[in-house]
Formats: structure tokens, C-alpha cells, sequence
């Protein structure tokens, strides 16, 4: 198991290559950057994905050359040593080992934060409007703020590594998602671009109650409007072919961003556009939209996944 790494160790050379100046050519010859690890690993080219409006080059990076020389476990590259080292710094209400190698982690906890992130937002704007998902003030009720971050941090990441590591399978086998008495299957809490439509789906044949992970492409920020006071994160739509009857059903994610801080955050990040987040969701879809062109009559309708921003830590730029 690994972590995508941006450098690796050129043995011919005797030196350090950084993902930018590396080539197929060097595989063979290339050994993790770490001193003490230095097991072989490979160069992986850069690629197109198509997304319904624009095609994006993914970057390189380079990975191990083989499961079966794994990096050691001291190395940063290696992933449960990686999730051992966010548990040794992580609150056990959230992160806690249960056996050598597997540990569980409370999503309840960060539902418990999420909704009193909300009311603390509605507090301080001395508003009445709140996320639409939440429907009663939560149970129990932080009011130390150096918790709500600890919280949060552990979340952020565990995200941040989930966008990292080499293979989608990686933290599944590590980590346990426990929602109250629930275990919650990764492939029902974090979705990439390709899965928005299990998503949704997923949302809106089920009562949802945990948070979920959704990892894409960031598309704009569109500003306030005078009927709604918010600026809103909105991701790319994912490419999808028309229907049985010939609609685009156009995967729309979009996130309230309810803290300047939040905002600012991304903001001053503008060089990254890979974005990870985590929220409470909702969804719902639109009418169907038709447009004339010189290509003929195009019909969509737009599929929206909604959530909700109230700290930047609910959020991994990369």
C-alpha cells in the first residue's frame, strides 16, 4: 500500500527526480525518495479525463512498482503508517485503534460537529436560514471550539490521504466507518467525479443521515445573488451520455459556503483546483431544459447533489 508520491530516487543517476522531468523511461531505475525505504516504484504519465464541459489533464505521479515491496512502515509514503501517525494525534472520540493495523472512526462525531458548526453560523449572523438537511438542533451541543477543530482536522486528513493514495481500496482495508451502531461501507461515503451519479442515487433512494466525501473538480464560485446572500462552491459536472430519451442528466455539485473563512481559504489556494469536501447532503433535480443550437435541440436536466461550508477544514485543496 502507498501513497502517490511527487519525487523518487534516480539510481543511476544518484539522484532525486521530481515528477516533472521524469519519464516511462526512468521505470527500472527508480526507488522511493526516502533514504530509508528506497523500495523500486514507477513513473505513472499524465492522462485526459473528459468532464461534460471541458477535458482536464490529471497529473503524473509516481507509485509503487509492486504491492508486494511496500514501503516501510516509518516511511511517509506508506499509508497505514500515515493512518497511525493522524490517530496518534486524533481525538479517540473519532479515530481509535481497535486491533494492530484496523482502527474505526465515529462519523456521528463529525455529524454532531457539522450541525453545530450550523447553528453556530445561524447564531452569529442572527439569521433564521440554516443547511436544509438540518431539521432539529443536535443532540449534544460543542461549545469548546478547540474540539470542533480536532474534529475536523482528523477528517481533513483523512480526506486529504484518501485523495493521495494509489488505489481506492487502500483505506477500506484499514479504517472502519461507524455511524452510531451503522458501519458504513467507503464505496457509501466517498465518491470521485466518476461516482456522482451512485451518489445521488444513493441519496435519494435512502435516508441519509451521515456525512459523505465527494472529491472532483472545481468549476467557480459563483457570487451572491440579491435573493441569496451566499457565495457557492460549484464542482464540474462529470461527463454522462443522454438518456433512453435523449437527456443530459447533468450531475450538479454544489456547496453553500456559509464562512468568510471558508471563502478565503480557497480563495488564496486558487492554484489548486482538485478539490476534496465533506458535508451533510441533500438532493433534488430540475426540469428539464431544452436548448436550440446549430447542432439541433439539446435537452437536460440538472441532478443536484447539495451540501454546506462551514469551515475550511471541511475541505482538501490539491
Amino acid at each position: 500500500m502507498g501513497i502517490k508520491m511527487p519525487k523518487a530516487y534516480h539510481k543511476m543517476k544518484d539522484q532525486i527526480v521530481s515528477i516533472d522531468i521524469a519519464d516511462k523511461e526512468m521505470n527500472g531505475f527508480l526507488l522511493c525518495q526516502t533514504s530509508k525505504c528506497r523500495v523500486p516504484v514507477i513513473f505513472v504519465d499524465a492522462y485526459k479525463k473528459r468532464y461534460a464541459d471541458k477535458t482536464v489533464m490529471v497529473a503524473p505521479y509516481f507509485r509503487l512498482a509492486s504491492n508486494d515491496k511496500p514501503h516501510l512502515r516509518e516511511c511517509k509514503y506508506n499509508t497505514l503508517g500515515q493512518i497511525e501517525a493522524i490517530a496518534k494525534d486524533s481525538d479517540d472520540n473519532v479515530l481509535r485503534a481497535i486491533e494492530e493495523g484496523h482502527y474505526s472512526f465515529r462519523l456521528n462525531v463529525i455529524d454532531e460537529t457539522l450541525r453545530t458548526l450550523n447553528q453556530l453560523a445561524k447564531d452569529e449572523s442572527n439569521s433564521d436560514e440554516s443547511a436544509p438537511w438540518v431539521s432539529m438542533p443536535p443532540a449534544k451541543v460543542y461549545t469548546n471550539r478547540g474540539k470542533l477543530d480536532s474534529y475536523l482536522s482528523t477528517m481533513q486528513k483523512i480526506m486529504k490521504l484518501r485523495s493521495l493514495t494509489e488505489t481506492h481500496d487502500e483505506l477500506r482495508e484499514i479504517i472502519s466507518l461507524q455511524y452510531g451502531k451503522q458501519t458504513i461501507k467507503w464505496s457509501r461515503f466517498y465518491y470521485t467525479s466518476d461516482d456522482f451519479k451512485k451518489c445521488y442515487t444513493y441519496i435519494k433512494r435512502n435516508n441519509v443521515t451521515h456525512p459523505l466525501c465527494l472529491e472532483g473538480i472545481i468549476k467557480e464560485i459563483a457570487p451572491p445573488q440579491e435573493k441569496f446572500k451566499f457565495h457557492v462552491l460549484k464542482l464540474r459536472f462529470p461527463w454522462v451520455e443522454p438518456d433512453n430519451d435523449k437527456i443530459i442528466n447533468l450531475i450538479a455539485v454544489e456547496l453553500v459556503i456559509q464562512n468568510d473563512k471558508v471563502l478565503s481559504y480557497i480563495q488564496s489556494n486558487s492554484s489548486f483546483y482538485n478539490v476534496a469536501v465533506y458535508s451533510k447532503f441533500y438532493v433534488n433535480e430540475s426540469k428539464v431544459h431544452i436548448k436550440q443550437n446549430q447542432e439541433g435541440t439539446k435537452k437536460m436536466r440538472f441532478l443536484n447533489i447539495k451540501g454546506n461550508l462551514y469551515h475550511p477544514k471541511q475541505i482538501v485543496l490539491f
